[in-house]
Formats: structure tokens, sequence, C-alpha cells
């Protein structure tokens, strides 16, 4: 995955999609109240950091209460002025997520950007050999997750006279055909959700992207690393016990890359959103995103896009029937 680069050559933020050096980009996303679901390290956290230039607070969501108050420590001292909201919780339970969302609002009075980017990795073995418990919580947490936050964001975001804009990190594994299928189909689904979100929305000003994030050493891949090198006395993501998981790991790392890899950084993702968040490339809405692409080429391409419906998931028919069209 490291040494194929998707459908742009980007490895890290630029000036275009990095607040800590673009102000104006900052200044876009001033006012805003931002909700980043698994933001306690990796993707989630450089996005906390490149949101505090400018919004006007983050509420900050992960498993692990300690994680996700050191991001929102972290981004206190980069911007005094940002408000921090921090709660552990998980993804998958809808109570608690509406009960989260409904405290954003009463505190901060809007939900103007929401992640959802909370993760987990599947199991790399064929359909026959996987766990099944694990093969679900990999599905799970991305479809309920995505599914639970949008839920309950959604009518706050409907009522908005300027709507709002969700962002979900999918992933281009979203696109696999082998190895990988529970992670393949939350992935997918989150792309297709996105869709439909737009779709229904769109009258309300309300935006969906999923996005891909890059090719980034999340702690995923440490812990099927480490798995192999049998490193196993903090492993989070790698059971000690389930069916399968050393061979799994075995896999991700063949196919990853062992050893000194250029990984992206995961300020490519956080700058990504950034963008999406100010409303730059609104026209991508319902359509998925590439973070490793120039912003200016996208916008170049803006009526290409819209005209060929690029950048969606399709049936392909015919030679030239492509269903369902994205006609708004």
């Amino acid at each position: 995955m490291p040494t194929h680069r998707f459908l742009g050559n980007l490895h890290d933020c630029y000036h275009s999609t990095d607040t800590r050096a673009n102000g104006e980009l900052a200044a876009k996303l001033q006012g805003q109240n931002v909700v980043i679901a698994g933001s306690g390290r990796g993707i989630g956290r450089a996005t906390a950091e490149l949101f505090s230039y400018g919004a006007k607070s983050l509420s900050l969501v992960a498993l692990e209460q300690d994680e996700v108050d050191e991001t929102g420590s972290i981004c206190k001292k980069l911007n005094p002025t940002v408000e921090i909201y921090c709660q552990a919780l998980d993804v998958c339970d809808p109570v608690a997520v509406r009960k989260f969302l409904d405290n954003v609002v009463s505190r901060f009075g809007s939900i103007d950007t929401l992640i959802m980017n909370a993760g987990r990795p599947p199991q790399w073995l064929p359909t026959h050999e996987g766990d099944p418990l694990i093969w679900w919580n990999t599905a799970e947490v991305s479809m309920r997750g995505a599914y639970n936050f949008s839920r309950y964001a959604l009518p706050y975001m409907r009522k908005q006279e300027h709507g709002g804009r969700i962002i979900f990190t999918s992933s281009a594994g979203a696109h696999s055909n082998q190895g990988m299928s529970s992670y393949t189909l939350g992935k997918l689904g989150m792309v297709r959700l996105a869709e439909i979100i737009h779709v229904e929305n769109h009258d309300q000003k309300v935006k969906a992207f999923a996005i891909h994030p890059g090719a980034i050493a999340t702690r995923f891949f440490h812990d099927f690393k480490n798995k192999v090198d049998g490193k196993t006395d903090d492993l989070k993501y790698v059971s000690a016990d389930a069916e399968g998981e050393l061979k799994s790991a075995k896999t991700a790392v063949a196919i990853l890359g062992g050893g000194d890899v250029d990984w992206d950084t995961p300020y490519l993702a956080g700058g990504m959103m950034t963008v999406l968040a100010s409303g730059q490339l609104d026209f991508m809405s319902g359509r998925y995103v590439d973070c490793a692409m120039r912003i200016e080429d996208l916008i170049e391409e803006k009526d290409a896009v819209v005209k060929h419906d690029l950048y969606r998931v399709r049936l392909h028919a015919g030679e030239n029937d492509f269903l369902p069209r994205l006609d708004y």
C-alpha cells in the first residue's frame, strides 16, 4: 500500500491544506463547532490539531479517556482560545452518541462539522478463515459509528440555516475485493452513506464526504508488526487467542510493508478535512475524496466531476450506463 499512490501523489498536507501556515484557511473555520470521533491518536489527533487553529470548539471522542484528554490538551496549547469538550465512548452505542451530541449543542449551540474517524482494523484473511466476531466488529465500527453520529447530528444540521458538513474516514480499501472483506464492506458502506446523506439533505445545505486518508502507519499497523515480531505486551487490536491472528498479522505486514516505508503523515488527511469543512470542495459532496490529491486539481476538474458524475461508486451496466447518477 505505501508504494502504491492511489489517485494522488501527496504524502503530507501542504500550504493550501495546512492551517498552521495558511491563515486564510484557518479563518474559514472561525466560528465552527467541530466534532471528531476517533480523535485519541493518529489521524484523529492530527485533524484536531489542524482544526484548533481556526475552530471555535472541538468536541473530541475516543474509546480511551486519557488519550482523548491528551488530544484536547495538545489542541488547547496550540490555541488557548479554542473550547474543548472530551469524552470517551463507544461509537457503536447509539444512546451514548446521542447524549454526547445533545451535550455538544447544549454547550456550543451547533454542530457545523462532524468527522467520524473511528475505526477498527480487519483480519487480513480470506472470508472462509476469519474470526466471525472480529469480522463483524470491524464492519460495525465503521458503519454503526457513521450511522449513529449522522443520525443524531443531522436533525441539528437540518435546522441550521447554514446546514453542516459530515466527513467519514473511509479508505481506498473500500475498493478492494479480497483478503479483508469486513474492512472493505465497512468502508464501502461509508462511501455510499455519504452519497445517501447528500441526496437526502442537500436542500438543507448539508454536505457529506467519504475520504481516503492516505497510507498512514497508525496503531493498527504497529500492532500487526509487533505481533509478527513477537512483541505482544501491548496489542490493542490483535487478540492473543482469536483464530488466524498471526497469519493475519503476517499478511498485513507483507502487504503494507514491514521495513522502512515512506508512509504518509496523518496531517495529509487532517488538512484535506479542514478544506472540506471550509466549503471549498462542496461540489464533491456525496463523493469519494482522495486526500493525496491537490485541491487545486480537484477544483480545476469541477465541471468534469459534475458532468461525468466522477468519484462515485456506481453500477457500470454498459458502455455509457452508470447507475445511479448524482444529478445535484
